[in-house]
């Protein structure tokens, strides 16, 4: 009986699910969002607090997805900045993969690096990483998804994120 009602009020978590471009951001925010998750990408890092607390009550689980892209983005402030939000349990999800298998699937979607549109993916993925170390190093879970299939991804995520739905 006690942790059904530690389970009640427990505060909802507030995910921001970042890293590499081409690490698969868009695939664990689809995967989040079929498990009942709350989601947003590309949000200014302005908006944050007023987006988390803008529905009154939240009850369901947030995740956010940011990345070197977003508005006002800086690796180094953006922990401080999702700690700070009050009602909500903040998380960091790093999203990586090797350089080699971020080319290659930059190259089969012939998309072009969006940090380096006019320069190789190499380029871009060399700025990416030192524009995102410091949140890396803040991350609550890294993950690598180099060798994970689209669903390979979604079990993890299941695994990870899908146990306490409302």
């Amino acid at each position: 009986m006690a942790s059904a009602r530690q389970s009640r009020t427990r505060l909802p978590r507030l995910l921001l699910v970042t890293g590499m471009s081409g690490a698969g951001k868009s695939t664990v925010l689809d995967a989040l969002e079929d498990m009942g998750w709350d989601c947003v990408d590309n949000l200014p890092t302005a908006l944050l607090p007023d987006f988390v607390h803008g529905q009154g009550d939240r009850k369901a689980n947030l995740a956010v997805g940011m990345d070197a892209r977003s508005r006002g983005f800086d690796a180094a402030a953006i922990p401080d900045l999702l700690h700070s939000i009050e009602g909500v349990r903040p998380e960091i999800l790093y999203l990586d993969a090797a350089g080699a298998e971020l080319i290659r699937r930059y190259d089969e979607t012939r998309r072009r690096h969006p940090l380096a549109p006019d320069r190789p993916a190499e380029d871009g993925i060399a700025k990416e990483r030192n524009l995102t170390s410091a949140l890396r190093l803040a991350a609550d879970s890294v993950l690598d998804t180099t060798d994970l299939k689209p669903t390979d991804l979604r079990d993890e995520l299941r695994r990870r994120y899908g146990g306490d739905r409302d």
